[in-house]
């Protein structure tokens, strides 16, 4: 049963990542808001930012543009990076 709970939560954090990535086109202001989630900056390059929260397995993925913002992004679960026919599984945009 605790498992079940920890997915579902795990789950709603994705998808109100996944809401914030989408209302939110400066980058200054995801970094914020992910730090205040207690996401951990693996990687915070000028092309790529990796953040990842070992608590809830979760990763963000964004590839950002020259002006500061993203081109695209990806929300997943550790468990969730394997989908079907080797595909990485989670939420993608853009």
């Amino acid at each position: 049963m605790l498992g079940d709970i920890e997915t579902m939560q795990q789950r709603a954090v994705m998808v109100e990542i996944e809401e914030m990535i989408q209302s939110t086109p400066d980058y200054a202001d995801i970094r914020e808001a992910l730090r205040s989630l207690n996401f951990i900056p693996e990687q915070d390059d000028p092309d790529v930012a990796i953040w990842v929260h070992p608590g809830l397995r979760i990763f963000v993925l964004l590839q950002m543009n020259l002006g500061g913002g993203y081109a695209g992004y990806r929300v997943a679960a550790y468990d969730d990076l394997k989908g079907r026919e080797g595909e990485f599984a989670g939420y993608n945009a853009r």
